[in-house]
């Protein structure tokens, strides 16, 4: 922690340095979350056939083939994808290395607030969209878009499978410009949301 007491509360009492760390730290646990998410849920999913009261009951095979591959259910998930070349062994660092910010986050935010040495480290946002698209896309290259029997007479091009994307990406993408002080792009969107949701209204009058 900084030992400069004064400019520690200068940054904490400061309404818009406080609203800005506050921000920033909400968007890095959420962001962190989504790539949580599809790291682990791909392959439990994958070997999910069985539901109970709405709660997935993944195959044993899961336990063999995903969770037998280390003690930490995220990294053994990582490694289920790094098995198929998803992902390399440097990604897993990556992964480990957000997931250390995200433990430091939630547990020391107070110091995110108050110490002026203490920030979120902003360059992870694009580290983990960077993890999410790669995942989420390999994915549905290789899961969603041959499983589908909706595409089975269709030959996608590489320009269509290179820009598929996932609701992860799309969102992370959103909560980063948000981060970046960039929200046209998120403006536009609400924008022409608000416009067809109007025009429904209209329509459904009618």
């Amino acid at each position: 922690m900084s030992d400069n007491a004064s400019e520690n509360w200068l940054k904490l009492l400061n309404p818009e340095s406080l609203k800005e760390s506050l921000i920033h730290c909400s968007l890095y646990l959420t962001c962190w979350e989504m790539l949580k998410n599809s790291v682990v849920n791909h392959p439990r999913d994958f070997f999910t056939n069985t539901w109970e009261d709405g709660k997935a009951i993944p195959d044993p095979k899961y336990k063999k083939e995903v969770l037998a591959l280390d003690d930490d259910p995220l990294i053994a998930s990582a490694l289920w994808f790094r098995k198929y070349d998803a992902i390399s062994d440097d990604d897993i660092i990556l992964l480990k290395g957000f997931r250390a910010h995200r433990n430091e986050i939630a547990h020391e935010l107070p110091k995110f607030l108050g110490d002026t040495e203490l920030n979120v480290q902003r360059e992870f946002f694009n580290g983990m969209l960077y993890l999410v698209t790669k995942i989420d896309k390999w994915w549905i290259q290789n899961f969603e878009i041959p499983l589908n029997p909706n595409l089975d007479d269709r030959v996608l091009s590489k320009e269509e499978l290179d820009g598929v994307q996932s609701m992860n990406m799309i969102l992370m993408n959103l909560l980063i410009a948000v981060a970046d002080g960039k929200e046209d792009q998120l403006r536009w969107l609400y924008s022409e949301m608000k416009k067809n949701v109007e025009a429904r209204k209209v329509a459904k009058s009618k």
